[in-house]
């Protein structure tokens, strides 16, 4: 998904750093890919030297598959939606399901089956990461459109630029027929695109974004206290999340 994420955005250098296929070519950033794919599988194979039982190396590798191809699925809606006309926010909110929270959920549990965690335990820390997931990606948004530039590494309301279709901008679509007009024009110039920011604004739907993320970092939270656990590892889960609340890159 990174690898794809790269191709898409188009950017010669993301946040400071040369991407793979910047470098190589796209041709071998999806063969980096492939073995990255490859070194995953022949870590979680590993698992069997750590005495691990043999059903609970199958059951990472299962769980670690099935979110890939989650990704993927995630990853092609993602693609899809840029030159789509009507998105809904409902469909936005099950393409980032199968992106970032599928890939947090999916850490969060198999260190939960690794633990040998009950499976009520691994379910709660699955409901952490995904909620997890689903409030950074919304707090992404926000930083895409009213992010410090010097600080995201990205222009000034990149997202609307790109004619990305984040919640905000879904949101807002709703509430302003003008701001749909001016979102529909092929180009954008930077003056465009403050405009645009400043209707979203207006229209609420910067606030209303980010109470969106803030309910998604509050329900990591309570996924977090249900699945009782205690300790260092635990302490740093919670501090994660209350560190993306109002995150600012």
């Amino acid at each position: 998904s990174l690898v794809h994420d790269d191709i898409e955005d188009g950017d010669t250098v993301r946040r400071g750093r040369p991407t793979v296929w910047a470098l190589w070519g796209i041709p071998q950033a999806l063969n980096a890919g492939d073995a990255l794919y490859a070194i995953a599988h022949l870590a979680l194979l590993r698992l069997a030297e750590r005495n691990l039982p043999p059903r609970t190396v199958i059951a990472a590798l299962d769980l670690f598959d099935r979110t890939c191809l989650r990704l993927t699925e995630g990853q092609y809606l993602d693609i899809r939606f840029e030159a789509e006309e009507n998105v809904t926010i409902e469909s936005y909110l099950k393409m980032v399901e199968g992106k970032t929270a599928a890939l947090l959920a999916a850490a969060c549990e198999l260190g939960a089956l690794v633990a040998d965690a009950t499976p009520a335990q691994r379910e709660h820390l699955h409901q952490f990461g995904r909620h997890l997931g689903l409030g950074f990606q919304i707090q992404d948004d926000i930083l895409g459109i009213w992010g410090d530039p010097q600080v995201t590494g990205k222009p000034a309301s990149s997202d609307i630029l790109q004619h990305k279709k984040t919640l905000p901008i879904l949101h807002g679509l709703r509430q302003s027929e003008p701001l749909h007009h001016l979102l529909a024009q092929p180009d954008l110039t930077p003056d465009d695109a403050a405009r645009a920011a400043a209707m979203l604004e207006a229209s609420g739907s910067r606030d209303w974004t980010a109470d969106k993320a803030r309910e998604q970092i509050e329900a990591a939270l309570e996924a977090l206290d249900q699945a009782d656990v205690r300790g260092p590892a635990a302490d740093g889960l919670r501090e994660l999340a209350q560190g993306l609340s109002g995150r600012n890159r």
